[in-house]
């Protein structure tokens, strides 16, 4: 699989190496506790317990606080649209956002979906040849700034794998841009539906 990399996606990795130093540079340890309080307007969507309130709506529970704090920041500066999501970040301090990075971060992570059998099986096939788990991990439990996808609703998992696909949505290197691009509607919903099993 050749990788291409376009100038756009330099200038968002730029941007979030920038931005990445800045929420570091004499930073105050993120604070859990502080988070919950300041993640209030958060539970009418994500929920206390950071489950989605909709199939459409996301899961937070046990997702690596830095990809939480990258998508927050990405909100912030609307390199990614999401309903009221960028209004929501638009408030919100780097401190904010790692304190609530740090609660959703903290919580129990959602429970395997069923689905299936040989949907889900196809999937695994899938991310194996597309070599998913070497980014999101070997049960897709994420890393770093990388996504945790296990438990993720499928529904939820689709749309953004369709609009990573098409552009809509950019990530920050190309590299999840070069492989959804040879999916088809089926393959994604194969591998929705895996990464929504495991747990």
């Amino acid at each position: 699989m050749k990788l291409v990399i376009s100038t756009k996606a330099i200038l968002v990795v730029a941007f979030f190496n920038l931005s990445f130093l800045s929420l570091n540079a004499a930073a105050a340890p993120p604070d859990a506790a502080a988070g919950k309080v300041k993640a209030q307007s958060c539970f009418a969507c994500h929920g206390e317990n950071g489950i989605g309130i909709s199939p459409e709506i996301p899961n937070l529970a046990a997702q690596p606080p830095l990809s939480i704090t990258y998508q927050l920041i990405q909100f912030r500066g609307q390199q990614r649209n999401g309903g009221a999501m960028a209004a929501l970040a638009a408030g919100l301090s780097d401190q904010d956002m790692r304190d609530i990075a740090a609660y959703y971060a903290s919580l129990p992570a959602p429970p395997a979906k069923s689905g299936n059998a040989d949907q889900i099986t196809k999937g695994q096939q899938i991310s194996s040849t597309q070599y998913c788990n070497s980014c999101h991990g070997p049960q897709f439990q994420g890393q770093k700034h990388i996504a945790r996808l296990a438990g993720q609703s499928k529904e939820y998992l689709v749309t953004q794998l369709k609009n990573i696909r098409s552009g809509a949505r950019i990530d920050m290197d190309g590299t999840m841009g070069s492989a959804a691009r040879g999916l088809s509607d089926d393959d994604i919903d194969a591998l929705a539906a895996y990464a929504a099993s495991l747990k």
